[in-house]
């Protein structure tokens, strides 16, 4: 089942806001990973589905992500869940399969944070 996803992301750049994201498609959202720089501080791209899930990423380095979930609880931020061990092609395929509505977790090692 192909889901509408929508994504936020600060890349030096360009600064899409959290509280207004805006609707992509799969390909693009694969294109802005492979294209969101790693020499700039602060860079980080996020992704919303249709499930209200949340997913961010903030790259670190050519091959070198963080996955942040924030856990909501009772209608607030409660903690993260994150993994820091991601490859550009990991995001990607956790990417995908959010966007699916498939079951992304499976692809990294969440930890609270």
């Amino acid at each position: 089942m192909v889901m509408r996803m929508k994504y936020y992301k600060n890349d030096g750049k360009e600064c899409v806001d959290g509280r207004k994201p805006k609707e992509i498609t799969l390909e693009v959202a694969l294109q802005e990973i492979e294209n969101l720089p790693f020499t700039v501080t602060d860079n980080f791209i996020g992704f919303i589905n249709e499930k209200g899930e949340t997913i961010q990423f903030p790259r670190y380095e050519k091959d070198n992500w963080l996955i942040d979930v924030p856990v909501i609880e009772k209608g607030k931020f409660a903690y993260s869940l994150n993994d820091s061990e991601l490859t550009t092609e990991k995001v990607k395929e956790i990417v995908k399969k959010f966007f699916l509505g498939e079951n992304w977790q499976s692809l990294c090692n969440l930890k609270q944070s």
